[in-house]
């Protein structure tokens, strides 16, 4: 440790100086019955490892008795009144030992805790951070079933938006048409929101599985840069990730490129398509022509909805046959990581072990069957 952040170790210390140690003789207070549980809401403490890093770590005060559902207890002594705190299934809790005598106020500690934690995250975790991030040592929160069920929600979405809509008690005549032709338009408007919507979202789960197959693809921490990579654009992540050589990587990058350029990026960049392509240039004395011209035709902007029901099927089943592809042959193990939820660590013995793993299927699937089980314990807080 460096004077600079020793320096900064010992000035949250000071912060926290009327933080002692609970006394042997000290009460557990999770359990007494007269002492006063408070339930701590989230935006004071987003992440409760801070509470931990602050009380343990700097301050060194004894970790207590964890019981049922719990992750961390400190106890601790505050001017003189017990106190505790702990980190359980559904948040974090405070526990004071109520005495008339020496009567504080909860608001009082958990507003020093905070301003401490506020300020280590200054001095101390920000440099920490940078560091553990330069070598690597890190954890990727794993968002693909998140991004997978937008995905779905909108696709679902705009197949019921395509179907023909039904028609009940239909007037006659020309109001009836007019009504008709109404109601087919709204379907169809709502249709192409979805859809695009739809591309959006796929693009964005594509992108964030490709950064989980990273470790899949021979990553290697010395010469693979972890923050460029994931910084990088989708085209650079298939590219690193995927067998660029297979013609099959080649066909599909191509048609999810033409997708991609024609619906996602126009509509994302303002409704403005590459070269130019969406201006219309004056030719006087006839109007104003599209730059595109005679390719007009396959702009988006050459029908009077941008996505019609037969393109929305294409792009559908582009997206069907490409992601069959990478769950079967092209990043089977992967693939099947990402839908599991499993948040995916970058150290190296982390991925010493996935690798050694992923060497044969049997070995990975019961490998990932125990990684979901030890998940769902720590998520259910049961030790």
């Amino acid at each position: 440790m460096n004077d600079e952040l020793t320096g900064a170790v010992n000035s949250i210390k000071r912060r926290l100086i009327d933080f002692t140690p609970a006394g042997p003789a000290a009460p557990d207070l999770i359990w007494k019955q007269s002492a006063n549980r408070i339930f701590v809401e989230r935006h004071q403490f987003p992440v409760p490892a801070f509470v931990l890093f602050l009380l343990h770590g700097v301050c060194g005060l004894p970790l207590g008795r964890r019981g049922e559902k719990t992750h961390w207890v400190v106890p601790f002594c505050y001017k003189g009144v017990q106190c505790a705190i702990s980190y359980e299934k559904f948040g974090i809790h405070f526990y004071l030992d109520e005495i008339p005598k020496h009567r504080v106020d909860a608001a009082e500690i958990l507003g020093k805790l905070k301003k401490a934690g506020e300020a280590s995250e200054k001095s101390i975790l920000a440099k920490m951070a940078q560091m553990q991030i330069k070598s690597g040592n890190i954890t990727i929160a794993n968002q693909f079933p998140r991004f997978r069920d937008v995905y779905d929600y909108f696709r679902n979405r705009a197949v019921e938006c395509f179907k023909s809509p039904k028609q009940e008690n239909v007037k006659e005549g020309m109001d009836g048409l007019v009504e008709a032709l109404n109601t087919n338009n709204r379907a169809m408007t709502e249709g192409v929101y979805n859809a695009l919507a739809m591309i959006e979202a796929y693009f964005s789960c594509l992108e964030h599985f490709l950064v989980l197959a990273l470790p899949f693809a021979s990553f290697d921490r010395k010469s693979d840069n972890l923050s460029t990579f994931v910084g990088g654009l989708w085209s650079e992540k298939m590219r690193r990730v995927l067998p660029w050589t297979d013609p099959k990587t080649q066909a599909f990058y191509s048609r999810l490129v033409s997708v991609k350029e024609k619906y996602r990026n126009t509509f994302a960049h303002g409704g403005f398509e590459k070269k130019g392509a969406s201006f219309y240039f004056h030719l006087p004395p006839f109007g104003a022509i599209p730059a595109s011209m005679s390719g007009h035709r396959d702009s988006v902007h050459f029908n009077f909805f941008p996505l019609e029901q037969s393109s929305f099927r294409e792009v559908c089943n582009l997206f069907d046959e490409f992601d069959g592809w990478l769950r079967k042959e092209a990043l089977p193990l992967a693939w099947k990581f990402a839908e599991r939820g499993l948040s995916l660590r970058f150290d190296q013995s982390y991925l010493e072990e996935l690798f050694k793993a992923s060497l044969d299927e049997e070995t990975f699937n019961k490998w990932i069957e125990r990684e979901s089980y030890y998940a769902a314990m720590y998520s259910n807080a049961d030790y």
